[in-house]
């Protein structure tokens, strides 16, 4: 819109904001360029992903009898696990391929939800300011470069908004892409509760009762159909894995750090969330950001981190680009000031997270080594709590989660203790553990129970020590161990 002499002084201040954004989002990207290009495992559920994608290539069983030797785990859906193996080289181990996938993923997700925006809101500048402001986020930029399921699921539920706001006559087309995010991780189901939610309350009845019926029998035929294919092992890897304890002071110490690494945007969504609901519209985003505050109460798992925000972020950022929408309109005064504070704060939050010091580079300093000494250990039954290092060094995986095996050895929900067996009686060549086993209140202790702990501290001593995440010490039996026949990956 023009005033005769130019552009609108609000124009201006929408399009600064989208500039201002667009450097922010460009230099949260660039950062990721040095991370993502690493052969090494950075996070721990990068090994897990990859472990999946391998064995879906190798047409290998995703979901078979855990309870054997080698231990197989794995506690999200098919899909994650197959957008991996679709995008690795020959189907070998590729780290940097698999985060670009997930970069990839992330960058659709904002420009998806730049759609909806400019959809709702009738402005291309503020749709794709805060479409892509998701990118700046402090919270959400640990998750640009990391192969982890959760990007990759919420691209499906942003598809399936766009296609529910798009063609609300025909919403069962967005059924698919929900069915394809739960199936990623069962967690993202906040979005199709939300469209179901606003149906309701805009008194559509019959078309929420019927997406409803139309979204719980698609996903209760692909259950069926992977119960029937792994012999009914699916649901024990979907809902049995889980038995670690539950925090609420967990959640809630996670919640004030996203929230509070991004206090103009939370604060903008919390405005518009509560004048939404207030009064009688209750429009999608509004339901959306409460049922993903919903769906973000599964952090207080002790295994869980801020990947169970992101969707309360992608929401998060719709709901600020709509406040920011009703809060310039409402008061016109007001506009240029809060572009400024929120470019502002944009600003400093990028710059403030791409210094090195909050780069985990410096915890991959020697993984080069790390890594070389794994590929170059003579045994193959080798024991590991994170899986990277045997996946790029082409040795078998025996336990393929060993955090989850721990907590469901340590909870009861494990019928033997085999794997502490075998320890004692020093089955494996080499384990390779993050830290020192026989200190079990460090970091990464808690991947594996204290029982197996003390049994490794009996039976293995330190040969190596690295400056590696993932590689921190490699042991070796204390004395030559006997032959256990009967065992896949007893060296030859």
């Amino acid at each position: 819109m023009e005033n005769g002499r130019g552009i609108h002084p609000f124009m201006k201040a929408d399009r600064a904001l989208l500039w201002a954004v667009l450097v922010g989002a460009l230099l949260a990207v660039l950062r990721c360029v040095p991370l993502i290009s690493l052969p090494y495992q950075i996070d721990y559920g990068e090994g897990l992903m990859m472990e999946g994608a391998l064995r879906l290539h190798h047409s290998q069983p995703l979901y078979p009898a855990p309870f054997a030797f080698p231990v197989v785990l794995h506690v999200y859906g098919p899909v994650g696990y197959a957008a991996t193996a679709l995008v690795l080289p020959g189907g070998g181990v590729s780290f940097p391929a698999g985060r670009l996938l997930a970069l990839i993923c992330a960058i659709v997700v904002a420009l998806v939800l730049g759609s909806i925006l400019r959809l709702l809101t009738g402005s291309s500048w503020v749709g794709f300011a805060f479409g892509l402001l998701l990118l700046t986020l402090p919270a959400f930029r640990f998750w640009l470069y990391l192969l982890r399921a959760d990007v990759i699921g919420v691209v499906f539920s942003v598809i399936g908004i766009t296609v529910y706001l798009l063609k609300q006559k025909q919403w069962h087309w967005s059924i698919p892409f929900f069915a394809l995010a739960v199936f990623c991780k069962y967690t993202l189901v906040a979005a199709p509760v939300a469209v179901f939610v606003h149906l309701i309350l805009s008194r559509k009845i019959k078309q929420g009762v019927s997406f409803a019926t139309g979204l719980g029998f698609a996903c209760l035929l692909a259950f069926l159909v992977l119960q029937v294919t792994t012999n009914g092992w699916f649901a024990f890897h979907m809902f049995s894995t889980h038995p670690d304890p539950y925090s609420l002071a967990q959640f809630f110490g996670l919640a004030a750090l996203v929230g509070g690494s991004a206090p103009v945007v939370t604060g903008l969504a919390a405005w518009y969330v509560a004048q939404d609901l207030s009064g009688l519209k209750r429009s999608l985003p509004a339901i959306y950001f409460v049922a993903s505050s919903l769906t973000a109460l599964t952090a207080g798992k002790l295994g869980s981190t801020t990947n169970h925000f992101i969707e309360w972020m992608v929401a998060g950022c719709l709901c600020a680009g709509m406040g920011y929408f009703q809060l310039a309109s409402k008061y016109p005064a007001r506009r240029v000031p809060i572009t400024v504070v929120l470019a502002v704060s944009i600003l400093a939050g990028v710059i403030a997270e791409n210094r090195a010091t909050v780069q985990p580079l410096s915890e991959l300093v020697e993984c080069g080594p790390a890594y070389q000494r794994v590929r170059d250990l003579r045994s193959t039954a080798i024991l590991s709590q994170s899986l990277g290092p045997l996946l790029a060094a082409g040795k078998p995986v025996l336990v393929s989660d060993p955090f989850v095996y721990g907590q469901l050895v340590q909870h009861g929900g494990w019928p033997d203790r085999r794997v502490e067996q075998l320890v004692s009686e020093r089955y494996f060549g080499f384990i390779v553990m993050v830290n020192d086993g026989a200190r079990v209140t460090l970091p990464g202790a808690a991947i594996w129970p204290t029982s197996l702990l003390e049994a490794i501290d009996k039976n293995y001593r330190t040969v190596n020590r690295f400056a590696c995440r993932d590689v921190g010490l490699i042991l070796e039996p204390i004395s030559p161990r006997p032959t256990v026949e009967g065992l896949p990956g007893t060296p030859r």
